[in-house]
């Protein structure tokens, strides 16, 4: 779930609060698969292949989270100048 900067400027505040908790869930969930993910490869339930490219796309939604939030932490630093 990736939203633009003009689509942040145009939300209210409750609105940008509310998606701030849902990005921290998301980013909780990615943080709990990636746990279960390395677990399954301690424990040689899934080979490396399937873990490399498991744990890629985990850090690319990792990635994406975090410029979500930090898009969302300038948007609502600007409103509070």
């Amino acid at each position: 779930m990736t939203i633009s900067t003009e689509n942040l400027s145009s939300m209210c505040n409750a609105d940008l609060v509310r998606l701030q908790g849902e990005n921290r869930q998301r980013k909780r969930e990615i943080r709990q698969r990636v746990a279960a993910l390395v677990n399954s490869r301690v424990a040689h339930q899934i080979g490396y292949e399937e873990y490399s490219a498991s744990r890629n796309s985990a850090k690319e939604e990792a990635t994406a989270c975090e410029q979500q939030m930090a898009a969302l932490r300038t948007e609502i630093a600007r409103r509070n100048r």
